[in-house]
């Protein structure tokens, strides 16, 4: 989580979610409250596992969604910035096209156990 405030981000060992409450356009789980709070999202790859990202744009320092869990493009295959349109890749949040070029998203080290999302 290099360059974001570690402020109220999940510790070791915290349980982030339930892997089932990740929808197909991706979960935002918020760790704590106002200009503090550390917001960060999750999607749900199948058998390749969960990713999870600060939602923060690396262009603008914005979150990357305008509504409550919609991080996905239309056809679910990449990530979108609805501020800037900017994409992103699902395995690894690199940049792929927009106002993003050469700075990708921040990952959320995470793994899944029994169901749960546990930050690692």
């Amino acid at each position: 989580m290099s360059n974001i405030s570690k402020c109220n981000s999940p510790n070791i060992g915290d349980i982030i979610c339930r892997v089932s409450e990740i929808g197909e356009d991706g979960h935002e789980v918020i760790f704590g409250k106002g200009r503090n709070a550390f917001r960060m999202f999750l999607v749900n790859l199948g058998e390749r596992g969960v990713r999870a990202y600060v939602n923060l744009c690396p262009h603008y320092s914005l979150p990357l969604n305008h509504r409550p869990d919609q991080f996905l493009t239309r056809n679910r295959d990449r990530i979108m910035c609805r501020q800037h349109l900017a994409l992103f890749a699902l395995e690894d949040g690199a940049c792929l096209g927009g106002a993003c070029e050469g700075v990708g998203l921040t990952p959320v080290p995470v793994t899944t156990r029994d169901g749960l999302v546990i930050a690692t």
